[in-house]
């Protein structure tokens, strides 16, 4: 009998068909080779399949797992295409034509019924007094026409829970906003909560099973190692950008290595890193379980996950939300050579998509600092010379203060939150002691702040000054406040903290406070740097001896014979954030003077939005989407990338909200802070000469703020230092000091065993020669003295052939099992590894 003929014998009750009932349905109306497609794709119920467009993109992916079912369904071409064959398509396409036939009449003759209903109907006494909610309804129906409340969603909500309560169960349909809000309410309140809404609503949402396959459906689902170059450009587009903003974080996670079901692959590993910077995306991968026993004895477990995210810089005050490029676990073991390389690799993919990326952020690790010197060639060997891509400014002659080189591929800005938070950090530290001229920056006036003054007049608590939570912005931020550096100046001996916290302010104006106009951001940058140029010349110039001596004058403190042998950097801030301050406040510049040229558009001056917070956020936002009775706030790699693929599922949905009609709720402070966004086409003229006087105003600036300390070094002839004796006295330091230090750093890293070879990665992959792939035949042998199957430990005498691939096939005491993938990680795991849910242990566990 042919496929057209058996379809037309199809009936509507068909349309109910789910898991067995429909695989026979396919197998009978397509075939076994269809049937494999099906399970492959999780496609189990008539239902499910209508909703899907094209059965056969799945057949695109580029993945080993589908070379056999490839192979099946069509053939490979000698130019590289792949056919599906002619004969399955016009089954599979016959097949869902009489589907969608099928259900177009159901829908009709239900529409019919309903109008006959409605055409002259009378409510009996009785209904109305059991079913009290009609009167409401109908009292409803009539405020609803003159109401200026938007009604779409709950209209749509109450007219699909009522077709599907007059229909049988195993028929309920759901429209596409219904999925969309069920969906919401699983990803905001967890499964208990969508359990209990279920529950008590009967037939308003639909079972957590299909909401989960609403979600692994999702354009923008994330897998482990892999960029997500188009779908990036497709929201770049869809939201007129063209601009963007990259940046890079690591998290602590729970190292442990997970199994999953769709890719049939091991997550959890430490993704080695290619010869372009990128995680090999491949999966871990093995049909044998003496195999995964040696993968997983011998490769190292991901400690932390390396998230990157893409911001786009929009002239909407709404700006768009940054978009997760990639994610992947690491080790932590690489170099800032692979950081180059893949900064490179992603600014070139996403210049041919049409794509400008404008520069790089984050946080202060050391390894990134090092390719930022590389990258911007800022006291270091410039690693893009003569690249075609160049952004190329005019420097004036006076602008002596500039370090930069006027030629680079894109700005890089350290992430400025954790500079404020290590300057914080710096002046909380036990082992260094903060000296500037005649003045010791410690905390001492802020505790007598806080002891003496009220704290409406402050805002200060103890806890700000303590020195464990290294990562409290909030408190950077308080101490730094004007009310702060107000009552500081009726503080004896408090000038040096009041330089110090001027510096954090002008940091956090600069760099991360939204209602900064551009001009402001340039002479607070340089305000910072100034402050510490001045105190860097200072140090300089001391010797080490006179530094002890100042500081025993100033402290009564005794210097034991081996502390006599710090270097003289314990009184001035680390090299890092000194190194963050300057490279910032030049690529501040730098934006400016490209888009005063024209090279780039104003957007490109959204500086509070280049950093790398949007990564800080997303790692929170997953932590925060737990099931509210559970009490786990960390992830695995592999718990991230499902929790991922929830926020963007959800982020799609917020995105789409003038079609779905779904409102959500806003925090206030987000509120009124995207109120307070200044607006950039209101911006003061972005000129050479605006700049130039922005910066000089800044140096004058400090000079009066520092002028009480009445510090001879700062003075030439008589004179305070002129701005460009300044400059040239520091730039010839710096080169020398940081130039040393990128040597000392390329050394210690040119011994690094994070380069893997062309043979490592093919282990890993499971690629070895197929002598050793002959050796392990029959090894996988598992000897055990007694065996229950206990909950969760899957091991069973035979699989279905649709599932074996999930088994590894193991000898367990001369007996022939099927041993379950995730439960062979149960078996191999010997310590139960765990990460603190406190916060501050968490970071200093990184």
């Amino acid at each position: 009998m042919s496929a057209s003929s058996s379809t037309t014998n199809l009936t509507e009750e068909v349309l109910s068909f789910c898991n067995e009932e429909f695989y026979n349905l396919v197998k009978k109306q397509c075939g076994n080779i269809v049937l494999d497609i099906m399970i492959a794709q999780d496609i189990s119920s008539v239902e499910c399949l209508l909703e899907i467009d094209n059965i056969f993109n799945f057949l695109k992916l580029n993945s080993d797992d589908l070379i056999q079912l490839k192979k099946k369904a069509g053939i490979y071409l000698n130019d590289g295409r792949y056919m599906i064959k002619e004969g399955i398509i016009y089954k599979v396409e016959t097949f869902l034509r009489t589907l969608r036939i099928l259900n177009q009449q159901r829908l009709t003759t239900d529409h019919h019924h309903k109008s006959d209903f409605f055409s002259d109907v009378l409510i009996p006494n009785d209904v109305l007094q059991k079913f009290p909610f009609v009167r409401t309804i109908i009292t409803y129906s009539k405020f609803i026409s003159t109401s200026k409340t938007d009604f779409t969603f709950l209209n749509i909500m109450l007219n699909n829970m009522f077709n599907n309560l007059i229909s049988d169960e195993r028929g309920y349909r759901y429209d596409n906003i219904i999925r969309q809000f069920a969906a919401s309410i699983y990803i905001l309140g967890g499964r208990s909560t969508y359990n209990f809404l279920r529950l008590n609503i009967p037939a308003l949402l639909p079972s957590i099973q299909i909401i989960q396959s609403y979600i692994a459906a999702s354009e923008s689902n994330l897998t482990e190692g892999l960029f997500n170059y188009n779908r990036i450009c497709n929201y770049f587009n869809s939201n007129q950008v063209t601009l963007g903003f990259c940046a890079e974080d690591c998290t602590a996670i729970i190292p442990k290595i997970t199994y999953n079901t769709s890719s049939n692959s091991f997550v959890g590993f430490s993704r080695p890193i290619d010869v372009y910077g990128i995680p090999v995306a491949e999966s871990f991968s093995t049909e044998s379980f003496t195999r995964f026993e040696h993968i997983y004895s011998t490769l190292p477990h991901a400690k932390s996950l390396n998230a990157i995210i893409i911001q786009p810089l929009s002239s909407s005050l709404n700006n768009t939300s940054p978009y997760l490029l990639a994610a992947y676990g690491t080790d932590g073991k690489f170099t800032a050579a692979e950081i180059i390389f893949r900064w490179l690799h992603t600014h070139q993919e996403f210049k041919s998509k049409g794509v400008r990326i404008v520069g790089y952020s984050s946080d202060c690790d050391s390894r990134y600092l090092l390719a930022m010197k590389s990258a911007l060639g800022f006291f270091a060997h410039f690693a893009f010379p003569d690249h075609p891509d160049l952004f190329t400014i005019d420097l004036p002659m006076t602008w002596s203060w500039f370090f930069m080189q006027h030629e680079i591929l894109f700005v890089c800005m350290q992430d400025a939150t954790h500079i404020c938070t290590k300057l914080r950090n710096r002046l909380l530290s036990t082992t260094a002691t903060l000296l500037f001229g005649s003045q010791l920056v410690n905390i001492d006036p802020l505790l007598h702040i806080i002891n003496n003054f009220s704290k409406f007049d402050h805002g200060l608590v103890r806890s700000d000054i303590n020195p464990k939570d290294r990562q409290n912005f909030n408190s950077a931020v308080k101490i730094s406040s004007d009310a702060v550096l107000n009552l500081l100046e009726q503080v004896p001996n408090s000038l040096g903290i009041r330089i110090y916290l001027q510096a954090i302010k002008s940091v956090r104006l600069a760099y991360i406070e939204k209602t900064t106009s551009i001009m402001d951001r340039i002479f607070h940058g340089w305000i910072a740097v100034f402050i510490f140029r001045f105190w860097c010349l200072w140090i300089n110039e001391m010797n080490k001896k006179n530094l002890d001596t100042i500081l025993t004058q100033l402290s009564d403190f005794e210097f034991k014979s081996n502390e006599k042998v710090k270097p003289k950097s314990q009184y001035f801030i680390t090299y890092q954030s000194h190194f963050c301050v300057e490279i910032n406040a030049h690529c501040l510049i730098y934006l400016a003077t490209l888009v005063n040229e024209q090279q780039l558009p104003i957007e490109a001056l959204n500086i509070w939005l280049q950093n790398s917070q949007g990564c800080e956020s997303t790692f929170r936002s997953a932590r925060s989407i737990s099931s509210n009775f559970s009490s786990g706030v960390n992830f695995t790699v592999s718990q991230f990338l499902s929790q991922a693929n929830k926020l963007s599922t959800l982020q799609n949905i917020k995105n789409n909200k003038s079609s779905n009609h779904l409102r959500f709720p806003q925090h206030h402070k987000l509120s009124k802070a995207s109120e307070n966004v200044f607006e950039l086409s209101k911006t003061t003229v972005v000129s050479k000469i605006n700049i130039e006087n922005a910066v000089h105003k800044a140096y004058e600036y400090v000079v009066h703020l520092l002028s009480p300390l009445k510090i001879k070094h700062f003075e030439r002839n008589g004179q305070i230092i002129t701005l460009n004796d300044l400059s040239n006295i520091i730039s010839r330091q710096l080169e020398v000091f940081w130039s040393a230090e990128i040597e000392l750093n390329e050394d210690a890293t040119d011994d690094s065993d994070s380069k893997i070879s062309d043979t490592t990665i093919n282990e890993l992959n499971g690629y070895d020669s197929d002598d050793l792939l002959e050796s392990d035949e029959g090894n996988d042998s598992i000897h055990v003295t007694n065996m229950t199957n206990g909950q969760g430990i899957r091991v069973f005498d035979k699989v279905k052939q649709e599932l074996a691939h999930t088994y590894f096939q193991v000898n367990i005491n001369n007996e022939i099992k099927y041993l379950h993938k995730q439960t062979a990680c149960w078996l191999l795991e010997k310590d139960k590894n765990t990460l603190s849910a406190d916060r501050l242990s968490r970071v200093r566990g990184l």
